[in-house]
């Protein structure tokens, strides 16, 4: 009985240290073991639990006592029954205490594993989870460089190709003979630079907020398209100018080189949600004006805005450069021009003054100073009156706008 004990004696530490390798075997070769044939065969760890599963049980229930001799097979039963029972009286208590202990041991093996399993399981889960939160920051990181990438290279790409339109422009200028003026070379020697007139137009955008369509007519260097997009502002632009269309674009503006009646005549009324008009009416014939002004209140939505700046001709000082620009018809008083806006259908119609001359170029007053007599304050105070009204109309505003609501 003692060498079958041995032969049954399970070596926990043995399986144990199995259980151990198999882990870590799989953990290493996981990738490589979906691509074998065999990947379905059971370890060799998983046939040491099965057999230990299916003998722990010790007890050899089946065993009984026969005798094939006939005459004293029946004696012979009986002596063996006899012995059998008094060995059991002392063998059963250790094979019960045997068998009590490889169950034990099964249930312990059992479970071990089965916790292993679950600890496998968590690790890799929490191994994907992070693994998985890794990669995404680190696309995300890459995606955020890569558009910060982008974003420099068009902002180098784009000053590239201003500078190649407006060096074009300069030399076709100076070497090409041509039938007209270019607009662009001649805005950017005498209108200003593009900073000021943004600088200028800012205070335009108020009458836009929140809007998602507005109509820029004449756009030229796309100055408030500009503007509007750094708002958030929904916008297009419409000029006549083949090279201020293509300068827009190359700046990423919405432009289209059309007429700005013929664009109008192709959009559903009351489509645009506000319409702004730079330095345009003045380049305008009376009856295209008239026109363009009742098309764009047909085109407007109710409640928002069209806003048209322009020269002011009752300053002088404006007046006098009013005609460097050839392609100027006449300019516009701007009584006549929130009349136009009236008769279109335009309402709450108003004219504000911009653009103030500085003081060094105004006409200087006299000071009063103590100790001067009252007669002499009084000539002082009626000259600088007049010099007011001739500031007023030799130095007025240079320009102004007039602001329209549908």
């Amino acid at each position: 009985m003692e060498a079958n004990k041995d032969d049954q004696e399970i070596d926990v530490a043995k399986i144990m240290e199995r259980i151990r390798e198999d882990i870590q075997s799989r953990k290493s070769n996981a990738i490589c073991s979906e691509t074998k044939a065999d990947v379905g065969a059971p370890s060799e760890m998983e046939r040491d639990f099965n057999y230990i599963n299916a003998n722990w049980q010790i007890q050899n229930s089946s065993y009984f006592i026969s005798s094939h001799r006939p005459v004293i097979g029946k004696p012979l039963v009986k002596m063996r029954e006899l012995v059998h029972g008094e060995v059991r009286r002392y063998v059963d208590p250790v094979i019960f205490r045997q068998i009590e202990f490889n169950a034990s041991t099964v249930r312990l093996l059992n479970e071990s594993k089965r916790r292993f399993d679950g600890l496998d399981k968590t690790i890799e889960v929490r191994l994907e989870k992070t693994l998985d939160q890794w990669r995404r920051e680190t696309l995300l990181e890459t995606m955020m460089e890569m558009e910060r990438t982008k974003t420099e290279m068009e902002g180098v790409v784009g000053e590239k190709v201003r500078s190649v339109v407006a060096a074009r422009n300069e030399s076709r200028l100076k070497s090409e003979p041509s039938d007209h003026v270019n607009y662009f070379v001649f805005e950017e020697r005498f209108r200003g630079s593009r900073e000021d007139i943004k600088t200028r137009q800012t205070e335009f955008v108020r009458f836009f907020e929140l809007c998602k369509n507005v109509l820029d007519i004449g756009c030229g260097r796309g100055e408030f398209l500009e503007l509007l997009k750094e708002k958030g502002i929904g916008a297009r632009g419409v000029d006549i100018d083949e090279d201020m269309v293509a300068y827009c674009r190359s700046r990423d503006l919405n432009v289209e080189k059309i007429d700005a009646i013929t664009y109008l005549e192709g959009i559903e009324d009351q489509s645009l949600d506000g319409i702004f008009l730079d330095q345009v009416v003045e380049h305008l014939e009376p009856e295209y004006l008239v026109k363009l002004l009742n098309l764009s209140n047909k085109k407007l939505m109710h409640g928002n805005f069209i806003v048209a700046e322009t020269v002011n001709p009752l300053s002088l000082f404006s007046l006098v450069s009013f005609y460097i620009d050839l392609s100027h018809k006449r300019p516009l008083h701007p009584d006549t021009l929130e009349f136009i806006l009236e008769s279109a259908g335009f309402k709450e119609v108003q004219a504000e003054f911009l653009a103030p001359v500085p003081e060094d170029k105004r006409l200087m007053k006299m000071g009063i100073e103590e100790g001067m007599d009252d007669r002499f304050c009084r000539l002082i105070d009626i000259y600088n009156r007049n010099i007011e009204k001739l500031n007023n109309s030799l130095y007025g505003p240079q320009d102004y706008v007039v602001i329209g609501k549908k």
